[in-house]
Order: structure tokens, then C-alpha cells, then sequence
């Protein structure tokens, strides 16, 4: 029985167990920062944030390879899911002990954060592993399977997290032993999932993915790496330098207003993630890729009016109650991450089409462009701040600006000759 890709109901589906799972991540940090002090805080979201960076060299741009090509796959797409994890795997144990100490060495002031940073190290890794299976069930029209998968990732890990504060209170290594169980579980859940439904699935079409060697997955993954480490360092970058360049306690107040802003730039990934395997079927036929284009571009439009004014007012409301010891600060800064909400919207179009492309390579170096200007500009303007925070916020918007004037630039040459070829889809 096969199921197609729909942009709006897929999209929905995964929006919706992002929205749920970052409601009860949220409840995970109210948690966090009332019973960590003394900059504790600060120094497990920059330990969260290195290790979500580094795990994502465990990807090696794999499962965005089954995400564009596993509905033409077929049944091949069930072999290419085991060649990709059997690869990652391999990567994922030096990866944990490297990045663990590299952890530690930053922030870690004892043998428990020692400890606590190989667990997180782990933690991250794991979530990884579960890509592969998450990707296959998207492309196979399968996204209220992966928005499970998702959900219970952020959903035992908020129960674990609850558990452990009030046994142990703010002990690294509890805590670090209870993020672990939502990764766990939700790579249990994928595979069995995944395995289920790719082992039902028909003949299709041979790709060059289905029958390269290891060596030619890694080259082709390589591109797709390289924007897999973009897109996590990108709403990380700024927590990063303020890690550098100033104080733990700049990092916990740019968290927080954070979370507001990821809670309306997770849909946005959603969104993207639909529309690769969406715009993959059809990217040999360009009257149907920019037909999807435009109708993608519709949608987006419609959406970022609510987006803006009603998520810009409930984010407000938000730190308001939720987080009144912050709320000063971090309000300020979520109303300028709003503008960079806004531009990250209007760029997943022309960002997708770019990494449907035959130059996957031009959409990892597109993100690349961004986080080179974030960097220059946190660079700049964080040392010797009055308000640290807010000026990483400044340096997200110049991010945002160049990333969304840069794919569209590309998108226009790459697609010079069709631009204007827009026909309704049979």
C-alpha cells in the first residue's frame, strides 16, 4: 500500500509533535534553570549545544539521502537505510569520546561533569542514529510515524529529566542520565517502525545511491554533511560565542528567549524536511518542481502572517509567566529573533530547491554563508556589550538576511531558463 508525500499534511504532522515536544521541552528548562545556580545553567546548554554540533559529523548527510531518494527506492530503500547506519555507527564511537572531552575541557570543572559530558556526548549520538529510519518513513509518506518518533525522543526525556531534579537536584550526572532516555527510546521506536513499513514496500527504480559503494555514499552524503552541521550550528552559534565572549549568565538569558524563537523555527525544519522528499520526486521534471515551488511559496506566505504577529505574542506571554526571572532581557531578544524567524521562512524555498538540485554542494555552502556572517557579526558586536544577548540577536538577524539573499540569487541562476515556466500540475 503505497501513501505519497503531501507538503501540508505531512508538514502538519511533524509541526505538530515539534510544537508538543518543544511545550514539554520548555517545561524540561523551567525545570533546568530553577534548580541549577551558580551559572550551572549556563554551562549545561553550552555542553547540550557543543555536543548537538559535533554529534551531527555522526549524519554524514546519509539520511538526507534517503529522505530525497526513498520513495523512488522502493523496496531499495530498505537496503540503503542498513548500508547508511552500518557506515555511521563506525563514525559515532570516536566521535562520543572526543567530543566528550573536548566538553569537558570547556566547561567541566569536575570528575561529575566529566561523566555527565561523556553521557550527553552518547545521548547525542544516539539521537542521530535514529535519522536514518526517521527519513525513510518521511519519504514514504510516513511523517505521522516519524512526529511519534519525535515525540517521545523530547517526551521520556522530559519525564527522565523531571525524575532525576527531584531525586538528585541539579546533579550533572543524573540529568545527564536521563536525557539519554528519550534518545534510547525513540531509536527503538524508528527502527521498529521503519523496519515495518520499509519491508512492505514495492519495487522502484535504481538510483546511484542504491548501488554505490560505502566510499561513493560518503561523497555524496558529503555536501548534505556539510548543511546538516549548518543547520544545527546556525540556532546555535550565537549561544556558542557568548560562551567566548562573555559570561554563562548571557547564555541563559539568550536561552531562554531561544525557546521562544525555536518553537516557531521548528516547523520551519519540518517544513523543509517535507518539502526535500516532496521536491525530490519530481526534480527531473521542472514544470512540476517549480509548479511545487510556487504552491510551497503560497503556503509559506500565508503562514508567516499568524506566524509573526500571534507566535510573536504567545512567545511574549510566554517568557513572561514561564520565566519571570529572565523575562526582562529575554524579551527583548525574542522580538529581534522574530525578524530572523521571518527571513529563515522565506528562505526554506529557495533552499530546498538549491538542495534538490544537481549541486547539492552550493546548499551546504549557502548555510555556510550564514553562519560565516553570524560569526563575523557576534565577533563584532558581543566583546565589551552592554547587552550581550541582544546583540547575538542582531548577529541572527544578519545571518538570516544573508542566507535567504544568497539562495534566492543561486536559485534564479541555477533555474534561470525555467523561472517563468509555472503550469498546473497534472
Amino acid at each position: 500500500m503505497t501513501r505519497k508525500v503531501n507538503l501540508e499534511r505531512d508538514t502538519l504532522w511533524l509541526s505538530s509533535a515539534d510544537m508538543l515536544a518543544l511545550l514539554v521541552g520548555i517545561a524540561v528548562h523551567v525545570v533546568l534553570s530553577r534548580a541549577f545556580t551558580d551559572g550551572d545553567y549556563g554551562r549545561w546548554i553550552l555542553l547540550l549545544d557543543l555536543f548537538y554540533v559535533t554529534a551531527t559529523l555522526v549524519d554524514l548527510g546519509l539520511p538526507t539521502l534517503i529522505g530525497r531518494d526513498g520513495e523512488r527506492l522502493g523496496s531499495g530503500a530498505h537496503l540503503l537505510v542498513h548500508r547508511c547506519l552500518h557506515i555511521q555507527v563506525r563514525f559515532a564511537f570516536p566521535i562520543i569520546a572526543i567530543s566528550a572531552i573536548l566538553g569537558w575541557l570547556w566547561v567541566g570543572e569536575s570528575t561529575a561533569w566529566l561523566i555527565a559530558s561523556i553521557i550527553l556526548a552518547l545521548s547525542a549520538c544516539v539521537q542521530i542514529l535514529t535519522y536514518a529510519h526517521r527519513a525513510a518513513l518521511r519519504s514514504l509518506g510516513e511523517s505521522r510515524q516519524e512526529a511519534l518518533v519525535r515525540f517521545v525522543d523530547r517526551g521520556a526525556t522530559a519525564i527522565g529529566i523531571i525524575l532525576a531534579s527531584w531525586q538528585f537536584g541539579a546533579h550533572p550526572i543524573a540529568l545527564a542520565l536521563a536525557t539519554f532516555f528519550g534518545p534510547i527510546g525513540a531509536m527503538l521506536l524508528a527502527i521498529q517502525l521503519g523496519e515495518s513499513r520499509l519491508s512492505s514496500v514495492n519495487e522502484g527504480v535504481e538510483l546511484e545511491t542504491s548501488k554505490t559503494n560505502p566510499r561513493g555514499l560518503l561523497k555524496l552524503g558529503f555536501p548534505f554533511l556539510l548543511a546538516s552541521i549548518a543547520l544545527v550550528a546556525n540556532v546555535r552559534i550565537e549561544k556558542l560565542m557568548l560562551g567566548m565572549f562573555s559570561s554563562t549568565v548571557s547564555v541563559e538569558n539568550f536561552q531562554i528567549a531561544w525557546l521562544a524563537f525555536i518553537a516557531g523555527y521548528a516547523p520551519i525544519l519540518s517544513l523543509r524536511a517535507v518539502m526535500l522528499s516532496w521536491f525530490g520526486e519530481v526534480r527531473n521534471d521542472t514544470e512540476k518542481l517549480w509548479y511545487r515551488a510556487k504552491r510551497a511559496t503560497i503556503v509559506i506566505g500565508i503562514a508567516s502572517i499568524p506566524g509573526f504577529f500571534i507566535g510573536g505574542w504567545i512567545g511574549m506571554e510566554a517568557l513572561m509567566k514561564i520565566f519571570p526571572d529572565y523575562a526582562t532581557e529575554s524579551s527583548i531578544v525574542f522580538s529581534w529573533l522574530l525578524i530572523a524567524w521571518v527571513l529563515y521562512l522565506f528562505a526554506s524555498v529557495s533552499l530546498t530547491l538549491v538542495q534538490v538540485s544537481d549541486h547539492p554542494m552550493r546548499y551546504a555552502i549557502l548555510l555556510w554563508f550564514g553562519i560565516l556572517a553570524d560569526f563575523i557579526a557576534c565577533w563584532y558586536l558581543i566583546p565589551g556589550s552592554v547587552n550581550p544577548a541582544e546583540q547575538a540577536a542582531f548577529a541572527a538577524i544578519i545571518g538570516a538576511f544573508v542566507v535567504l539573499m544568497a539562495s534566492t540569487i543561486e536559485v534564479w541562476r541555477l533555474h534561470s531558463k525555467d523561472a517563468f515556466s509555472f503550469t498546473v500540475e497534472p
